[in-house]
């Protein structure tokens, strides 16, 4: 349970850092080179994003772990893996949908489901640390 506590303490201590709006229009231009694609636009957000949260439910932790895939041709993927930490089990949900990059957003659509709209920016202009709607992802190598 140790490792749990200390990574709940590094994920809450974690300070939140400028973002901006793109001069140009559409998503965040960002100084750093992206992994991948220009860094402009829809290809700053093509890629793999992974973010863990670790949510306290009575004496009990529950990791969450939400990987989002935003394909160059439009598709996309949300995967969330959930774990309450007495038990160890992972539990996995895998929602398809497809995305259109705006300003400084990206309307989702998942298959069966209308359209969401999440605001999209960059934290510290870094094209490896996607903030979708206020949470921060982390670019998957790859």
């Amino acid at each position: 349970m140790g490792g749990v506590a200390l990574l709940l303490l590094t994920l809450l201590s974690c300070a939140p850092e400028q973002t901006g709006p793109s001069s140009g229009g559409g998503l965040l231009q960002n100084p750093d080179p992206p992994a991948h694609g220009t860094g402009t636009g829809s290809a700053a957000l093509a890629g793999d994003w992974e973010v863990t949260t670790i949510i306290p439910i009575g004496g009990d932790f529950q990791t969450s772990t939400v990987v989002w895939h935003f394909g160059t041709d439009s598709t996309c993927r949300q995967s969330t893996t959930t774990t309450l930490a007495s038990e160890d089990i992972p539990r996995t949900t895998v929602r398809d949908c497809t995305w259109l990059s705006g300003l400084n957003a990206v309307t989702v659509t998942f298959d069966g489901s209308l359209p969401a709209t999440f605001s999209v920016s960059f934290a510290a202009f870094s094209a490896d640390r996607l903030v979708l709607d206020g949470l921060e992802y982390s670019r998957v190598p790859g």
